[in-house]
């Protein structure tokens, strides 16, 4: 993130390396971001994930909280069909809690095992179908790599708004990956798109 946030720095906006030299001064603009982080880790009870998302939204006026993600988080809470049924569980907590305190609740949700080369749709969301019901929103980060006829292939990244509850509008947005920044961006010119 610091390698992210080094690059709206600097004199003209060209970003400041994440060097020792700059370092002092790109941890003092992080620091002023309004991002706050918790202290989880690992296995967690969602209950206590959501005490203190509720903290964050009253002491520090949170508005969208992100979880990443909810395979790592339940993670030994349950074997077989009980490991669907706690997911379930814990997915109505954070969609009521969204609800009733009116922020957006990103969960990010690993999908299941699908075949190479396919992309992915609203069912390779892993567990069960409660996770898509109750989502206002369904974005797929897709990464496929297609054969061309010539015999190389292309490298496919893009997201994808599989489920958009209020607008209805679905598509996707073609991304680029900048090294330098550690990010992606969207590809606007579809002729970049490498050929391998």
């Amino acid at each position: 993130m610091l390698t992210q946030h080094a690059r709206t720095l600097g004199p003209g906006g060209e970003g400041l390396p994440l060097t020792v030299e700059s370092f002092e001064e790109i941890a003092d603009s992080f620091e002023n971001l309004p991002l706050h982080f918790m202290r989880f880790h690992g296995s967690s009870d969602v209950d206590e994930v959501i005490d203190a998302m509720d903290y964050a939204c009253y002491a520090h006026d949170v508005e969208h909280v992100i979880l990443d993600n909810l395979q790592f988080m339940l993670s030994g809470q349950g074997r077989g069909y009980d490991r669907f049924d706690a997911q379930d569980r814990a997915i109505e907590k954070f969609r009521k809690f969204a609800t009733s305190k009116n922020v957006h609740v990103t969960l990010v949700i690993h999908p299941r095992k699908e075949t190479d080369g396919e992309p992915l749709g609203i069912t390779s969301v892993f567990g069960g179908a409660k996770a898509t019901q109750e989502a206002d929103n369904v974005l797929v980060l897709q990464h496929l790599v297609k054969p061309t006829q010539d015999g190389g292939s292309i490298d496919l990244k893009y997201l994808e708004v599989k489920k958009n509850r209020y607008d209805g509008e679905l598509g996707r947005v073609y991304l680029k990956f900048l090294p330098r920044h550690a990010l992606f961006m969207e590809e606007k010119n579809l002729g970049n798109i490498r050929v391998q």
